[in-house]
């Protein structure tokens, strides 16, 4: 079922189904019995079954799915979460001519996180000059060599524990922030070593189609990433799951994503991905 011809998904916002004896979403899990249900009343009716108050009716959850919801719903074993502090390390790989947007996010985000970790695609120079500006921060510089998996996971070998990965394009929302602490603590608990995050795109201030756009950027400091482009980490689906109790804002201009398509293909063929172009140039209200 393809996207704009059925409901976005109650759980996680996603507008594609497998057709299957249950429509599934494709990417939390939830089954439903009928497309034709009402949100609210379908969230409702999850909560309380994740909550003890009555059985599954109008929809199934996998052990996965499960999970999924759950925490959507900010529940854990059917109660509500307990926020916790965290020590998650905030990672960013950047160009060395970003160095004012990056000492700015580091500013901003500097009470959010213990400790920062910067890649940069440029010089020691480069990275001296920032670490000046941002001495809280460990400022590291290696060239990218059209590599982005390389150059996450120079960040990944330079952290421990729990390591948030973002772009100077991208923004950790509210929600999202306060969800670090409870999020890693049950990962942990449930033996996880990655994490789906939400991304919310932002066309020209406009959000577009392209969601949720799962992004797996919590990663535990040992798990690598593989792919020049389009880059994902290399662990089992059972050490992962999506967390979506909160999302990543990412500002992005019309010129930039055809731009950005174009040149990933040319760095790997099939990267320009022509389907999500489209999908960051509709309007999200367009998708529903």
């Amino acid at each position: 079922m393809s996207q704009g011809t059925a409901p976005r998904c109650p759980i996680c916002g996603n507008a594609n189904w497998h057709d299957r004896g249950l429509p599934e979403c494709t990417h939390c899990g939830l089954a439903v019995v009928d497309l034709a249900f009402d949100p609210d009343q379908l969230r409702t009716a999850i909560a309380d079954y994740l909550r003890g108050r009555s059985s599954e009716r109008g929809f199934t959850l996998a052990p996965h799915a499960r999970r999924n919801a759950a925490w959507a719903l900010g529940l854990i074993d059917g109660w509500p979460v307990i926020p916790r502090p965290h020590g998650v390390t905030l990672g960013m790989i950047a160009r060395a001519g970003e160095a004012d947007t990056i000492a700015t996010m580091l500013a901003d985000l500097r009470p959010a996180f213990p400790h920062a970790i910067v890649l940069l695609d440029g010089t020691p120079a480069d990275a001296a000059a920032l670490a000046e500006r941002t001495p809280w921060a460990q400022i590291v510089a290696h060239p990218l060599n059209g590599d982005f998996a390389a150059q996450r996971n120079r960040v990944q070998a330079l952290a421990s524990g729990w390591v948030l990965q973002l772009d100077t394009d991208e923004w950790p929302d509210a929600a999202l922030l306060a969800s670090l602490g409870w999020l890693t603590h049950a990962a942990d608990r449930d033996g996880l070593q990655s994490l789906g995050l939400p991304r919310r795109n932002w066309v020209d201030g406009v959000q577009s189609a392209l969601w949720p756009d799962i992004q797996y950027r919590l990663n535990h400091a040992g798990i690598r990433f593989a792919g020049t482009v389009h880059e994902r980490p290399v662990v089992p689906f059972e050490r992962t799951s999506l967390a979506l109790a909160g999302a990543i804002d990412h500002h992005l201009s019309r010129s930039r994503v055809v731009e950005r398509s174009v040149v990933y293909e040319a760095m790997s063929t099939g990267a320009g991905r022509p389907s999500d172009e489209a999908a960051l140039l509709r309007p999200f209200a367009a998708a529903t």
